[in-house]
């Protein structure tokens, strides 16, 4: 199975900060249902724009998309402060997703409260010397993570590692790095890989066209799953093909599921 978190519940987005400040529970309904619909197996929630309420506004989206989609939907909470990571693991009725941990100096609380959850984790592959610009920091990064998350007792089965997209509008190579880096991590480590599939495309034209395009060679080097927006019919569309293409699809049964589900049979 390709792993997906929906992406639209973000406070980076204006309309949601909006609907977080003012308390308006509509827009969050109907996003967090057309993603779950859409076929996110998560729900990501971020709520970090304001920092002084961000507690308090990560409880009431939590309560608001458990009440739309029922307790034993899967949410991601998506943050680095440790005060809302440890706010939502509680509030959540079924164990999150903790979005996310990196090897950066400082992180060791959060590190340490992802072990002691029970949580499935975003890891960063990133550190103390910031974005990594090749596959090979890329590597040495998850390999130092790893180390790290290990001695905390976080094992690799519970971890995703987000291997770092860049747009390839400020950095031309920056797709094939991603892609090299997805390859030599699945060869050398025993871990899953993970994306923010639409980083590839910022400040350029026609951005779904390039993520879809991009999402397919992902999955053949290897990707276990991204963050993305799944109400973008074609950009999951990319993900039913490319698995079958690739023979990661059984017979082909989800390809065949997600036909019949578009013809209403």
């Amino acid at each position: 199975m390709f792993f997906v978190i929906g992406e639209l519940i973000n406070s980076t987005r204006s309309e949601i900060t909006k609907a977080i400040v003012e308390k308006d529970d509509a827009l969050i309904r109907r996003l967090a249902r057309t993603q779950s619909e859409a076929g996110a197996h998560v729900i990501d929630l971020n709520a970090g724009q304001s920092m002084e309420n961000e507690v308090r506004d990560l409880q009431w989206l939590i309560g608001v998309v458990e009440d739309e989609l029922g307790k034993d939907v899967r949410l991601a909470i998506d943050t680095s402060n440790p005060d809302a990571m440890e706010t939502g693991l509680k509030a959540c009725s079924t164990p999150p997703v903790i979005n996310s941990i990196s090897n950066e100096k400082g992180n060791a609380g959060l590190i340490k409260l992802a072990a002691e959850s029970g949580a499935e984790v975003i890891g960063l592959a990133m550190g103390e010397h910031g974005m990594p610009k090749t596959a090979e920091d890329r590597l040495e990064e998850t390999r130092a993570l790893l180390e790290k998350c290990d001695h905390a007792g976080l094992a690799a089965e519970r971890l995703y590692v987000d291997m770092i997209c860049m747009s390839v509008g400020s950095g031309p190579e920056q797709g094939r790095q991603v892609l090299q880096a997805i390859q030599q991590t699945k060869a050398e480590l025993e871990v899953r890989t993970f994306i923010a599939v639409s980083n590839i495309s910022f400040g350029l034209p026609n951005r779904r066209l390039l993520n879809r395009t991009f999402l397919a060679m992902l999955i053949e080097a290897g990707l276990d799953g991204a963050i993305m927006d799944p109400t973008d019919k074609r950009m999951m569309d990319a993900i039913y093909t490319s698995r079958a293409l690739l023979g990661l699809d059984n017979y082909c049964m989800q390809y065949i599921k997600a036909q019949k589900a578009k013809r209403g049979k």
